[in-house]
């Protein structure tokens, strides 16, 4: 990879972030992509480089994300002879370890062939649903001089949207008495969010989001009803349980966390409607009475296009999201609720959050009030802890102009803290809200939920703060709400990491806190 190093010489409009370990740096590239929707590159060594990326790779391929991650190999002449770190066909077959979790893989064999090889990488990882590319670029070929022929032509996908199923659907959405639109991540996008904002207050239909999803409609709005899922609201199980007549699902393949288990409630009396831009996607997991392939808000805008006769008036019954009762903490600790309240009242309304996997992500999913202006980050595709750590940096790093707060746990931070010297190094003003209840607390729970005792998940006391210093940063250890209120309105002019101690038995309750992770205790065959 050297050459590719030097090449950059040559470009100094390109920005090299120099990440502390692989996996880190991809999954900073994916928060890069997400913040600009240019793609996020990441360069490698070859042998464990490239194993230590697969699983930001796999991360990025269920999120939909572009990331192109570039590797190097050993020299052509060495494949098959058992050299250090090789990956050849012979070897460790990169190239074949990465095509299961990226949308193209292929080796760069000849100087001739590599401009054009890249940019049907980049035109795969952004052709329908994105997601990333994986080149291998061994020694010899790196270093060789390449072609300066130009590649003409511009690939482009795109889908004939189905007139009649859009006119169909917008006729059942402007007559049922009981609508719902549930939307996920696949209308992240800004002109989807647009859409689905319009078409919800075209029909007057309530909209619940899923744990991917959530942020993708503002939680201020009146049509918001809450999210359904891992983390959700109490809201959307009493209006499904009340009968829906049409649903519309936008952008979600309805996984086990974004249906509170494959809840039997997520149906439709009349009418279930399901909008992917994958086909794989559509009666995936549900029975579907109409099915509509394409990018969102290209499907959506078609439904718009058709009159509605509005013969039946819609019930409303729904009032927004009820969120459970924040109890304190018997020993007077704060608790990881009170946390993410405060966050609501103090942090600006086009904050960027990003959630990593822990105890603490039901309380985000279900507290965490996201306005129109903001966004909301979790790679629950692939669940992998560190990737909201590491997204945060690289989000921040795209959309420098905007707060970008990571809330993630102990574990965590003791997995991937190491990207803190990262953020340092590139000015990376991110605050890191870490609740430090040291433990692994989402495995202590889970396990004493579903089998009444757990070993000692428990850590050392550990001043994150403390660390934060020793890099660069600024950290500070948080006791009370007073002090969490004055650190997050306090101006940051470069990274900020908040040690937040909290009680680490103050969890969040609610039907769709376990569900998911009960599954895994039944037998779904029996």
């Amino acid at each position: 990879m050297a050459h590719l190093y030097a090449a950059l010489l040559d470009r100094p409009d390109l920005q090299l972030v120099n990440a502390k370990h692989e996996t880190g740096a991809a999954f900073m590239a994916l928060g890069y992509s997400m913040a600009t929707g240019r793609p996020g590159v990441v360069f490698t060594t070859a042998g464990p480089g490239i194993t230590n990326t697969l699983t930001g790779l796999a991360s990025a391929h269920l999120e939909g994300v572009p990331v192109v991650h570039i590797a190097g190999e050993v020299p052509r002449a060495s494949f098959g002879r058992g050299a250090l770190q090789e990956g050849s066909a012979s070897g460790l077959d990169a190239v074949s370890l990465a095509r299961r979790m990226t949308k193209f893989s292929a080796q760069i064999s000849r100087p001739g062939s590599a401009a054009a090889t890249l940019r049907k990488a980049l035109s795969t990882a952004y052709s329908g649903r994105r997601g990333p590319a994986f080149l291998s670029l061994p020694l010899d070929v790196a270093s060789a001089p390449a072609s300066t022929a130009q590649v003409a032509g511009h690939v482009q996908s795109s889908f004939e949207i189905d007139a009649e199923g859009c006119r169909r659907a917008m006729e059942l959405l402007g007559g049922a008495r009981r609508p719902m639109i549930l939307a996920g991540a696949g209308a992240r996008d800004v002109t989807s969010r647009r859409a689905l904002r319009r078409l919800a207050e075209r029909i007057g239909s309530p909209v619940a989001v899923t744990t991917k999803g959530k942020g993708i409609f503002p939680e201020d709005h009146p049509l918001y009803l809450g999210l359904f899922g891992f983390g959700g609201h109490e809201t959307v199980i009493e209006y499904l349980s009340s009968g829906v007549d049409v649903l519309l699902v936008c952008g979600s393949g309805l996984n086990d966390f974004s249906t509170n288990a494959w809840s039997p409630l997520l149906k439709a009396g009349k009418t279930f409607i399901q909008i992917d831009i994958d086909a794989a996607q559509l009666g995936r997991n549900y029975a579907i009475d109409i099915g509509l392939v394409g990018p969102i808000d290209a499907v959506l805008s078609r439904m718009s296009e058709h009159r509605i006769e509005r013969t039946l008036a819609t019930e409303s019954h729904w009032t927004g999201p009820r969120y459970q009762p924040s109890e304190p903490s018997p020993s007077g600790a704060l608790t990881t609720a009170e946390v993410v309240q405060t966050m609501n009242s103090c942090c600006p309304n086009d904050s960027v959050f990003t959630a990593d996997m822990g105890e603490h992500l039901a309380v985000a999913l279900h507290y965490l009030r996201v306005r129109d202006e903001g966004d909301f980050v979790t790679c629950l595709g692939f669940g992998s802890m560190g990737s909201g750590i590491c997204a945060a940096i690289g989000y921040q790093l795209g959309a420098p102009q905007r707060r970008t707060f990571a809330i993630c746990g102990d574990g965590g931070f003791l997995m991937y803290g190491a990207e803190l010297a990262t953020a340092v190094q590139h000015g990376a003003a991110t605050t890191f809200v870490i609740i430090n209840d040291s433990r692994f607390n989402m495995v202590h729970h889970g396990i004493r939920d579903l089998y009444g005792a757990s070993p000692d998940f428990s850590t050392q006391v550990i001043d994150f703060s403390g660390i934060a210093r020793a890099v660069g940063a600024a950290g500070q250890i948080i006791h009370t709400r007073d002090e969490l209120v004055s650190a997050l309105a306090a101006p940051v002019s470069g990274p900020l990491v908040l040690d937040v101690r909290v009680d680490p038995d103050a969890r969040l309750a609610g039907s769709q806190r376990v569900a998911a992770l009960r599954q895994f205790q039944e037998d779904p065959l029996g």
